[in-house]
């Protein structure tokens, strides 16, 4: 009775009372669930989120099952900024509550923000699955197949929801972005219109759409007029008019525009480079000795084929050509190498970070460790369905799993290894166009990129001198004067035939979901080649840092 008079005064916005009688009810019985629920929400509308958030977790203590309460207090820490205690409670909730949908759909974004696609997509169907075609579940399940590259399922979703809510703004713009990202111009040309007129409605606007679009439709002076006009643009917009205005030969505005706009994006964000902390974990790296060992372990099905390389060094168009071979599979940027560091560390580090203690391979009773890793590797490929009967390897291209070269090396011995190599004042001006992540955040200052570039090189250059590890060198501008000729030799390093599909593998239909999808559909062209050239000055300060790493690759300023 008292519980239900609490609720209604709830209902009545009379919190005081409601409180009052709850605190009443706990006096009588500690551990009543439903007078703490009633403390915990009204101090929700109170803004006082430590109670609410006491009071959750006096719920959870009495009632591990309660999922309810687990969905209420990881929404509470999420929204408190504490995104890993919120991930946390979503995970021990589908631990007690597999059929909770609200936790696996939380669990979901989760994984798909951070780029575990594969993962985060099976906890949103799950979602889905659980609590039916709900519209947030399905755009957010599309978008992640769009950066997977599933891009016609992520279409036919994306239609799904604009069909039930036809005035549903995201769904008409992840509807444009797909249509862009799958070439379809037309299809997202009229789909601009619709997402435009929505925009224009709820107040917004979808400039940087299409911009994005114009700029893919050969009708890039138009999408730089638009931009030149916009007083005040998002850290994207930026990067998109500076590459832009790269194009139309303004140099010098286009610089300003790619280091405000990686400025904006890393205030945003709050993502910075530790270059102390890189060098000292570089070093440790560098000191690894892996003693030779019994190779054992799984060898059935397809087997991994790493690209190795700096973002933006032409990993992307390698993929291409490689996956135009019908013995490969492309498996794009796979998260396994990093996840092989952890569980290496976690066997053998005795709580210290990776590679420490990696010298007990030595002993013979941890000569199975190599076949640990690679069995764990390839279990994590099984998982992503990359070793279905037929190709020989699958891609793995993940920008600088080189750094982990004597890892992978210890557990794939015999595996095809080609490392990407292109001038490097080519690559750094490329980086700081795009908007990237990979190298421990090194992409939003020029001279951050740089230490990264030139770190990666010296480590890598100790790896094949002291380690004797030497991937296949594949040179960018080499590849683009002799592509026949270039293409065999890679081909002999890989140990298959040539194909004719290799040829023209720009027209493969593969959406390779990077920033470069769509440089990859082009027929080969040199206009990137040299390009640093017209930022000679800008680049000039970082020379010192990237002399030696030019110089292993016989580049000149």
């Amino acid at each position: 009775m008292k519980i239900q008079q609490a609720r209604e005064a709830m209902r009545a916005g009379r919190l005081d009372t409601a409180v009052a009688t709850a605190r009443d009810v706990l006096s009588a019985e500690p551990a009543s669930v439903d007078a703490l629920e009633i403390l915990s929400l009204a101090a929700r509308q109170r803004g006082d989120t430590a109670t609410a958030e006491r009071e959750l977790r006096r719920i959870i203590a009495i009632a591990p099952d309660a999922g309810w309460a687990r969905d209420d207090l990881a929404r509470l820490l999420l929204e408190a900024g504490r995104s890993a205690e919120a991930e946390a409670e979503a995970r021990a909730t589908v631990a007690v509550a597999p059929a909770n949908a609200d936790a696996h759909a939380m669990l979901g974004a989760f994984l798909s923000g951070r780029e575990a696609l594969v993962e985060g997509a099976w906890h949103l169907r799950t979602a889905i699955a659980l609590a039916g075609r709900h519209p947030q579940l399905l755009l957010n399940l599309a978008r992640n197949l769009m950066r997977q590259g599933a891009l016609e399922e992520a279409s036919a979703l994306a239609a799904e929801v604009s069909h039930a809510q036809p005035n549903l703004l995201a769904a008409a713009v992840l509807t444009v972005e797909i249509a862009e990202q799958a070439g379809d111009l037309d299809a997202a040309h009229r789909a601009i219109e619709q997402a435009s007129r929505l925009a224009t409605r709820e107040g917004r606007d979808v400039l940087l759409l299409r911009a994005t679009l114009l700029s893919r439709d050969a009708r890039w002076t138009e999408a730089l007029a638009l931009l030149d006009r916009q007083p005040a643009m998002s850290g994207a917009a930026l990067l998109l008019r500076g590459r832009l205005r790269d194009r139309a030969g303004r140099y010098e505005e286009a610089w300003r525009d790619f280091t405000a706009g990686k400025a904006t994006l890393s205030a945003a964000s709050g993502r910075r480079y530790d270059a102390q902390g890189v060098e000292a974990h570089f070093a440790r790296l560098a000191a690894m000795h892996l003693p030779e060992t019994p190779r054992v372990g799984r060898r059935d099905g397809p087997q991994p084929l790493f690209i190795l390389g700096m973002p933006r060094s032409g990993t992307t168009m390698t993929e291409q050509l490689l996956a135009s071979h019908s013995r490969i599979t492309a498996g794009g940027e796979l998260p396994f190498t990093a996840e092989l560091r952890d569980f290496a560390g976690r066997m053998l580090g005795d709580g210290q970070p990776f590679p420490h203690g990696m010298g007990k391979i030595a002993a013979a009773d941890h000569h199975h460790v190599p076949a640990l890793l690679r069995d764990f590797y390839l279990a994590r490929a099984d998982v992503y369905s990359l070793r279905q009967a037929g190709p020989a390897f699958f891609t793995d291209k993940m920008p600088l799993n080189e750094i982990y070269l004597p890892l992978l090396q210890l557990a794939f011995q015999e595996a095809p290894m080609v490392a990407v190599r292109r001038h490097p004042l080519d690559i750094l001006v490329s980086v700081m166009a795009h908007d990237l992540t990979h190298g421990f955040d090194c992409g939003y200052r020029l001279e951050d990129a740089a230490h990264q570039l030139a770190a990666v090189s010296a480590l890598t250059g100790g790896y094949r001198e002291r380690l004797g590890l030497p991937p296949h060198i594949f040179a960018y501008e080499r590849f683009i004067a002799d592509q026949a000729g270039e293409t065999e030799r890679l081909m002999a390093h890989v140990d298959l035939p040539v194909e004719p599909a290799q040829a023209s593998f720009h027209e493969s239909r593969r959406h390779a979901p990077t920033p470069s999808y769509a440089q990859v559909r082009e027929p080969l062209h040199d206009r990137s080649i040299g390009r640093w050239k017209n930022y000679r000055a800008q680049l000039t300060p970082i020379l010192p840092i990237v002399e030696a790493a030019m110089e292993v690759g016989g580049y000149e300023t």
